[in-house]
């Protein structure tokens, strides 16, 4: 979604509307299903913010080419970075993943988070 600069833009974190579904690339357990609404794109296609759900599974993360900020709405889960450590969030938790970011989600029940993409590439 092309965003006008001159207005700020609302994300909407209550129910979805019109929400892209999608399935892990790198799945490791379980069948995760996402949902995703874009609610803006800017920078010529390097910046990009919207609202993700995933249901439970395990899968891998990577964030080859990108750094993402995210901070958690609904539900919960758990970042494991490579070396094990482990990350619970929670409703309210927000975090970075930096580029190159090669952990694991490990989602029990439900996550939602509201997420903002910088594409580095």
């Amino acid at each position: 979604m092309k965003h006008d600069s001159s207005r700020l833009v609302r994300i909407d974190a209550g129910p979805m509307k019109n929400p892209v579904p999608g399935k892990p690339r790198r799945p490791i357990s379980g069948d995760a299903a996402f949902q995703t609404v874009t609610a803006f794109e800017g920078n010529a296609g390097k910046a990009e913010a919207g609202v993700w759900e995933s249901t439970a599974g395990v899968f891998q993360a990577n964030t080859t080419g990108y750094i993402e900020f995210g901070t958690i709405v609904e539900g919960a889960a758990r970042l494991v970075d490579p070396d094990g450590t482990v990350h619970e969030l929670t409703a309210g938790v927000a975090f970075v993943m930096p580029e190159g970011y090669t952990g694991r989600w490990e989602v029990d029940q439900f996550v939602k988070k509201i997420y903002f993409i910088c594409r580095t590439v």
